[in-house]
């Protein structure tokens, strides 16, 4: 088998937006009325099931407020805006193995794409002001405020593959957000975790490499068999 297609997140995986995030959150918090104020580890263990681009979602997720629907809409909106408003005046950092990964496996043939849960105008705004011009022939697809948590249809991953004529064994997804890594993993592809949270995953610095990709590359499983690697998943 190999990998000819590689889905990469933007949040912590080609970006570190994680402070970012941090403090939208709280700045929606106090535009709220609330009195919530997370910390970073707040922030994680909420990412752990809602990705960083919706972590807000836990705060609401318990009555009296998630009764108030306006109010969570309002509040998720403007998490949103204040994230916009900090990627513009601090651009975050690319990551450094990330960057890598996309040369190395540009240059080996492989098709690289973006898909994320952030708004469309934030994730535009995140690969433009560092990929400029790049963007379009640099990556297959880019498609952001993309709805993990919808199981209707074949899903983002399979609809993305259908458009570029690969199939999903021969692709892999790399994300530090479970419902993203679920989705790809029921659409049949590899999937990689990146979290900062959880005892068994690794900082991207440590494992994305054009080289450990080489290791599914070599298998002489089939993608169901797959023995993975640490930091290799599939679904079971």
């Amino acid at each position: 088998m190999s990998i000819d297609v590689i889905f990469m997140g933007l949040d912590g995986v080609l970006f570190d937006t994680e402070a970012l995030h941090l403090a939208a959150c709280n700045a929606a918090f106090a535009n709220a009325g609330l009195s919530v104020r997370w910390t970073l580890p707040a922030l994680r263990a909420a990412a752990v099931t809602h990705g960083y681009a919706r972590a807000i979602g836990s705060a609401v997720a318990m009555p009296p407020l998630s009764r108030n629907k306006q109010r969570v809409a309002k509040l998720l909106e403007d998490k949103h805006r204040q994230f916009h408003q900090l990627i513009l005046a601090r651009p975050p950092q690319a990551q450094a193995a990330a960057l890598a990964l996309i040369e190395d496996a540009t240059a080996a043939g492989c098709k690289i794409c973006i898909l994320t849960d952030l708004p469309a105008p934030a994730a535009s705004a995140l690969l433009e002001r560092y990929f400029g011009a790049d963007v379009n022939s640099l990556f297959s697809v880019v498609a952001g405020g993309v709805n993990f948590d919808s199981t209707a249809g074949a899903g983002p991953y399979a609809h993305a593959l259908h458009a570029i004529g690969a199939a999903p064994h021969d692709a892999i997804a790399i994300d530090t957000a479970v419902p993203a890594l679920r989705v790809a993993a029921d659409a049949g592809l590899w999937t990689v975790s990146v979290a900062p949270y959880g005892g068994d995953v690794v900082r991207p610095r440590q494992f994305i490499t054009f080289d450990a990709l080489h290791e599914l590359q070599a298998s002489p499983y089939t993608p169901d068999q797959q023995r993975p690697a640490p930091g290799l998943h599939r679904a079971a």
